[in-house]
């Protein structure tokens, strides 16, 4: 799963890759700044990150907003339970947390 994030786009968040549960990554293009990042974060999650490296950064990326957005593109209960069972990794690692799990931040 990834989720693109451009600062300088009209949508500056979208879901792509909806159905590979086995990554999950927030990808925002080059030049792109944590402060850059955060500010349109929005609905999508929160900024978890210390310091101004965005590619040492990751987001806290809440699961309301990817479930809505999934189910807004057609998801269905297929994609429902594998999901959980991507949440149920994640938590496993720690990385659930407060109704959101954490995603790396890719800069492409």
């Amino acid at each position: 799963m990834r989720i693109t994030v451009d600062p300088t786009a009209a949508q500056p968040a979208e879901l792509l890759d909806r159905d590979v549960f086995t990554e999950f990554e927030v990808a925002v293009p080059a030049g792109t700044t944590v402060a850059d990042l955060s500010a349109v974060l929005g609905s999508v999650g929160r900024l978890d990150a210390e310091g101004e490296d965005v590619e040492a950064a990751h987001v806290r990326v809440d699961v309301g907003w990817l479930r809505e957005t999934a189910h807004a593109e057609g998801a269905d209960a297929t994609w429902d339970e594998q999901f959980e069972g991507m949440l149920a990794y994640a938590e496993a690692k720690g990385w659930v947390q407060d109704g959101t799990v954490r995603a790396h931040v890719v800069v492409r």
